[in-house]
């Protein structure tokens, strides 16, 4: 029986430029994801890609179980890493579209259908003309509705705890970034349904997650052109994580 870690999420679960590369085997290899399934006993399998949003992450998931999962042949314990709510995912008008390539060559195995999707993220401008042309307009809808973008991440992480509850999968979720607002109307109605025995730290404020965390702390990677980082904080966040299960699961 193959025991698999399923590593799912943006660059920062990828291990992006770790050894200053936008993706390596070593990125992945020295990710928080890879360095906490090792420790838990898994081989880590590390479908992580760079520029993710929080829809793409969760169609990944369900991607790589309808056509990669054996029951027979496998146990798997997933890992997912949310990243930030402003992220979209649009219908693109020319399919195929190549994100593995380039910056995710490196991927354990990729969701082909992301490249059936156009990526809108803040600061990320296009890379076509077509794309430059209709991305600021996302821009401007994203800047005026966080709490819509919110919204929508909350329901990508239901929906994927409800569908590896409904096979029996057992799993842990933490945000690498700033995901939501605690405080306002909505959100309060979604986050009761979200199982903290398997979300590390589901309340975290920005300066409490992943990224700005070790940020903070004076962790700086000089290598990396993006400010990722390097192994040191991977290892660091992979400890705290598998503090939190020890202390809520039997894994």
């Amino acid at each position: 029986m193959r025991k698999i870690a399923l590593i799912a999420g943006c660059s920062h679960t990828a291990g992006c430029e770790i050894d200053g590369q936008l993706d390596s085997r070593y990125n992945r290899e020295n990710s928080y994801g890879a360095v906490l399934a090792r420790k838990l006993g898994y081989e880590p399998v590390n479908i992580a890609i760079s520029g993710s949003s929080n829809t793409g992450i969760a169609r990944s998931i369900q991607r790589w179980f309808s056509e990669q999962y054996d029951p027979s042949q496998m146990e798997v314990f997933v890992i997912v890493g949310w990243t930030e709510c402003n992220r979209l995912e649009v219908p693109a008008n020319d399919i195929g579209q190549d994100y593995c390539t380039g910056n995710n060559f490196a991927a354990d195995w990729y969701d082909t259908t992301a490249g059936d999707y156009y990526r809108v993220n803040l600061g990320w401008l296009g890379a076509n003309a077509y794309e430059k042309s209709m991305v600021p307009g996302y821009h401007r809808f994203m800047v005026d509705n966080p709490r819509m973008l919110e919204l929508w991440s909350i329901n990508q992480i239901l929906l994927i705890q409800y569908f590896l509850k409904s096979i029996n999968i057992p799993y842990l979720m933490c945000h690498t970034m700033h995901l939501l607002e605690q405080n306002d109307h909505y959100t309060p109605t979604y986050l009761k349904m979200v199982d903290t025995d398997h979300y590390y730290n589901l309340t975290a404020t920005y300066e409490e997650t992943f990224f700005t965390k070790y940020q903070l702390l004076g962790h700086k990677n000089t290598k990396a052109k993006y400010g990722h980082h390097n192994e040191e904080p991977h290892k660091l966040f992979a400890e705290e994580l598998y503090k939190f299960i020890k202390e809520k699961q039997d894994v």
